[in-house]
């Protein structure tokens, strides 16, 4: 890729890209109204303007949010990686290394004050699990459980607790499959029937149960159907709702982003064309374009205007996506339903057990890599190695995998005449061209479960483990890391050969191995630590992260 090419790419992605859809709650602050979504926080205007959305870039420990509670004169946010305050200009200040799902409320404390609460908290919530809802005197957490903070009381209910309401007569629980109520002798028993789930919650005006169908519940002294005009047709997947102090209703939605009530009914305020979605998992460019695949929400690619266009089901066997490949001509996406075929104006599917003309052995497709008799296709059973081009697919070969290698083959890559195929428990194979060649740990590799694997024409090949660090080989000799200064984590979920060496992405961040003097060194912060894709684009390295896609220039990487 020229350098022109590299600066056009860094300024289109402006250095990380999210998707703000998923959004977990709202809060009126400092004139704007802020939407805490699994791609950062967005700030709108009262009339629904998006105005900007805070990332890592701006302070943020990690672009997933999940939950906003005001204080004083400060926005308190707890993400993911740690808690933090907002000041009126946006400022973000660390708090609290937590990683809890909910915020207490402040109940007209002070910001002080609230910290000093948070810091309580903290030191009396027993410590391995997630906490998803808090009140003063319980906790509820991600596994379906109410804890009485202070006894060995405990509750269990159906789904992640996503709410808790202390009143006189006992606790009121609301999980995302039911609502509950514990008395004041500790009895458990069903509130009623409720809207369909997954559920919500939202306090304004009391306290709302909010259906994935768009309906609601109001739970005061009892629970009743169709609370207020307010809440009447709420967007379908409604999570979240606030009323700003003008009165207008705002409304978070699962996969929608953020709608705003006006006189003519709800409209999204969120943008449109957004990256398909923040955990991404394969990487590539095909015709110019960048594509990118998702863990479960499909394909997408940039088009000229900067805005992304979505490919899911039907067009795909599935969203979860494995691979991407691209022969000039044809896009390759493998899913775990098999394999989407794009042929400039089309999608086509292909799956073990239905349309198969390529004699495809299993119905996931591991990875579609280009070698030099065509692109392979590879399932868990071997490789149907098909000629580029063309109107139609033509089976070149079909490449059988050793009988008796493994039941678990995981990841795939190839280039030039070289074909790898990694296992869970066995190890690597690879072809070339004639025969395969085995490697495993003891000898080649720090583990036999490998989990990332990138390849070259030239025969090198750089392989991560699970939980082992990564293996890397120049095309004559292995060189094992499975620990180094500087690898952030040992659980190794993608790499990429560059030249001399390797980029390695773990799940506590990425790093930089230099073949020649086998050092180890840390790459700057990207837009979440785990990262499952890596790009190399000549001047450029686009990393796909579980929280969006970030760019780093040649000199950082």
């Amino acid at each position: 890729m020229s350098i022109a090419l590299a600066v056009v790419t860094a300024a289109s992605l402006a250095t990380t890209v999210t998707n703000t859809e998923t959004v977990h709650d709202l809060e009126s602050f400092s004139g704007h109204v802020i939407a805490c979504t699994e791609g950062g926080l967005e700030l709108f205007t009262p009339s629904g303007m998006p105005v900007h959305v805070l990332t890592v870039e701006d302070g943020l420990p990690s672009h997933f949010c999940r939950a906003l509670e005001p204080a004083g004169d400060q926005l308190f946010v707890a993400t993911d990686e740690g808690v933090v305050s907002l000041d009126f200009r946006f400022q973000v200040r660390p708090v609290l290394d937590a990683r809890w799902h909910t915020l207490p409320a402040a109940d007209g404390a002070s910001a002080d004050a609230y910290v000093a609460r948070l810091g309580q908290l903290a030191a009396a919530l027993p410590q391995g699990s997630t906490y998803t809802a808090l009140s003063p005197r319980f906790a509820g957490t991600a596994d379906g459980y109410v804890r009485e903070l202070g006894t060995a009381r405990m509750w269990p209910v159906p789904g992640p607790v996503r709410m808790l309401a202390e009143e006189h007569r006992g606790l009121k629980v609301g999980t995302s499959e039911g609502a509950f109520f514990i008395d004041a002798g500790g009895k458990l028993a069903s509130a009623g029937d409720v809207p369909v789930g997954p559920l919500a919650y939202a306090r304004t005006d009391g306290l709302f149960i909010l259906g994935s169908q768009g309906d609601v519940s109001a739970w005061d002294g009892e629970l009743r159907v169709g609370a207020s005009t307010r809440t009447a047709g709420l967007p379908v997947g409604a999570t979240s709702m606030s009323v700003s102090p003008d009165g207008s209703t705002w409304v978070g939605t699962r996969d929608s982003g953020v709608h705003l009530r006006s006189k003519a009914g709800w409209r999204r305020v969120t943008p449109t064309g957004q990256l398909c979605g923040n955990h991404v998992t394969a990487l590539t460019r095909h015709k110019g374009r960048l594509v990118v695949g998702t863990f479960d929400r499909g394909v997408c690619w940039q088009r000229d205007d900067g805005r992304w266009q979505s490919f899911r089901t039907p067009a795909l066997p599935s969203n979860q996506v494995l691979g991407i490949s691209s022969d000039g001509a044809r896009l390759y996406v493998a899913t775990t339903y098999g394999l989407g075929l794009y042929d400039g104006k089309v999608w086509t599917q292909l799956a073990f057990g239905g349309r198969n003309p390529v004699g495809l052995g299993k119905l996931s497709v591991l990875a579609a890599a280009r070698l030099d008799t065509g692109v392979a296709l590879v399932d868990g059973r071997g490789a149907s190695v098909v000629a580029e081009g063309g109107q139609t697919l033509s089976l070149v070969e079909r490449l059988p995998l050793p009988e008796g290698w493994s039941e678990h083959p995981s990841v795939a890559d190839g280039a030039g005449r070289f074909l790898w195929v990694a296992s869970e428990d066995r190890g690597l194979l690879r072809w070339d061209g004639a025969r395969w060649q085995r490697f495993h740990d003891g000898r080649d590799l720090t583990d036999n479960w490998v989990t990332a694997l990138s390849t070259d024409a030239e025969g090198r090949a750089v392989a991560g483990t699970c939980q082992d660090g990564f293996n890397y080989f120049d095309g004559s000799k292995w060189t094992r890391v499975g620990a180094a200064q500087g690898l952030p984590s040992r659980a190794i979920v993608a790499t990429a050969l560059v030249p001399g060496g390797a980029l390695i992405g773990t799940l506590l961040g990425a790093a930089h191995y230099d073949a020649a003097s086998g050092t180890v060194r840390p790459l700057p912060r990207l837009a979440d630590p785990r990262v499952y894709a890596i790009l190399v684009e000549g001047d450029s390295t686009l990393f796909g992260t579980e929280g969006g896609l970030s760019w780093l220039g040649r000199d950082a990487t």
